[in-house]
């Protein structure tokens, strides 16, 4: 893989912790700074659809086989979702929902629509803990793959039409309300993940054509989060598919992000940090245990860690991420053959 995506992947799961740790360090926005950073650093998901995109080109393109690769993606991603799932689901299912949050309620006496149906809900939609919506729907462009094959295979006058449409659609179509509707989150994300691919496919050109405009592309993206403040919008957009709310400007904001970074990083191609590449390498571990870390703080400290603390906002974020490489790295100590299939390391 490209070094300067491996940091890149860093970068990404930086901003996810971060925009998934506001309220539990008891931010507050108001102010326009603090809510121009809140808009910078909130959607980061975006960041890691775009390197997932990229990857699929870049690592699988050549010799992919649709079924190696799902059952791949089956061990590496979908069985430590329910591994770690399985007790946050128990909890909102059989113990009652006051210690997590429950979404789903039973629509009858009986144990069928007690327990199972709220039960698979939660497992295909993730709304049992922060960030858990994603895997469901990246299952789901993992099952699509065959149609991103077809889409490699076309022109680029194709494929340029194609993204065009699908982020026109995104852009009013929104985030889901609550990250709720898997099929919503594909419909949003697909442009991003297919810009991924194409941005792996042309990558030289993107290198050559974005070459020294790192700070072009950086004030382009300053411009964005000024004017989604400036207009009273705070963080990502989410509402019901088929509602107007306008247009959604951390779209374009998270889509230049991603080639300020892939441009940037590509300086340091070269570069090798340990401890940058520890981050990387476990970053899907910190993903999955980040949420965890959230929940149990949140509740030790009252709903609120802190109060409005940037310094202590700050110092929460790495000391999450620090928490959990290192049961990512201990775990893979003590288990090196299963630990992949528990915590994604």
């Amino acid at each position: 893989m490209l070094n300067s995506f491996n940091h890149f992947r860093a970068i990404a799961i930086i901003f996810i912790v971060a925009g998934h740790s506001f309220y539990v360090n008891g931010m507050v926005f108001d102010s326009f700074f603090s809510i121009l950073i809140k808009n910078l650093i909130s959607g980061g998901t975006a960041l890691f659809v775009f390197i997932s995109g990229f990857l699929f080109h870049y690592v699988f393109f050549k010799k992919f086989e649709y079924k190696k690769f799902i059952i791949s993606k089956a061990k590496n991603v979908m069985l430590p979702y329910l591994v770690l799932g399985f007790l946050p689901i128990f909890i909102l299912v059989y113990k009652g929902s006051e210690d997590f949050g429950g979404y789903f309620s039973p629509h009858g006496d009986d144990f069928f629509s007690m327990y199972i149906i709220p039960a698979i809900k939660y497992v295909f939609s993730g709304r049992f803990l922060t960030a858990y919506w994603y895997i469901p729907f990246i299952v789901v462009v993992f099952i699509m793959s065959p149609l991103h094959m077809v889409f490699i295979r076309k022109s680029l006058v194709f494929q340029l039409v194609f993204v065009f449409f699908l982020s026109l659609i995104a852009v009013f179509l929104h985030r889901p309300v609550d990250n709720i509707e898997v099929f919503q989150s594909v419909m949003y994300y697909t442009p991003v993940y297919l810009i991924g691919i194409m941005a792996s496919i042309y990558k030289e050109k993107v290198y050559d054509f974005l070459h020294g405009k790192d700070l072009v592309l950086l004030f382009v993206v300053l411009f964005f989060a000024s004017f989604q403040t400036f207009i009273g919008d705070i963080g990502n957009y989410h509402k019901k598919p088929f509602e107007f709310g306008g247009g959604d400007l951390m779209f374009f904001q998270k889509l230049i992000l991603c080639f300020f970074f892939m441009v940037w990083l590509n300086k340091f191609e070269k570069y090798n940090n340990r401890y940058v590449h520890s981050v990387a390498s476990t970053s899907f571990t910190a993903f999955f245990l980040h949420p965890f870390i959230l929940w149990f703080v949140g509740k030790l400290s009252g709903g609120s860690l802190a109060h409005d603390s940037w310094l202590l906002f700050s110092l929460f974020v790495f000391f999450t991420l620090v928490f959990c490489i290192i049961i990512a790295k201990v775990t893979k100590k003590i288990i090196p053959s299963y630990s992949r299939y528990i915590i994604g390391y």
